[in-house]
């Protein structure tokens, strides 16, 4: 299972614009597999992530939406995806001009396929 999660991590990493991308344990918010640029701290991204999307899933729920299926926070520098895969989660954190569609495309494509 590592390996696979090995792969999906590399295939984000390419998107262009994306500066990394990382597998996160969705319940203790700590990193499984990362691969970022590095500036990037992979112990504070997957504590930011896994917070965030814990959160708002609560929050999504408690308003009748349903379960949270994606995460997207944007700021003045970049954005982080962060798409529900079970007890994982799939992060891609990537610069501010970088196509956003593209960007939740394969983060949605990696969280289905470790699914």
């Amino acid at each position: 299972m590592s390996e696979k999660l090995s792969v999906v991590v590399d295939r984000l990493s390419r998107v262009p614009g994306v500066r990394g991308a990382a597998i996160v344990d969705a319940r203790a918010g700590v990193p499984i597999v990362a691969e970022l640029a590095d500036d990037i701290a992979p112990t504070a991204l997957a504590a930011l992530a896994g917070s965030a999307f814990r959160m708002s899933g609560r929050a999504t729920e408690k308003a009748d939406y349903g379960p949270l299926k994606t995460l997207q926070l944007e700021a003045t520098d970049g954005m982080v995806v962060v798409s529900g895969a079970g007890d994982l989660l799939v992060v891609a954190v990537a610069e501010a001009e970088a196509q956003l569609g593209l960007v939740r495309l394969e983060a949605a494509r990696a969280a289905e396929e470790i699914r």
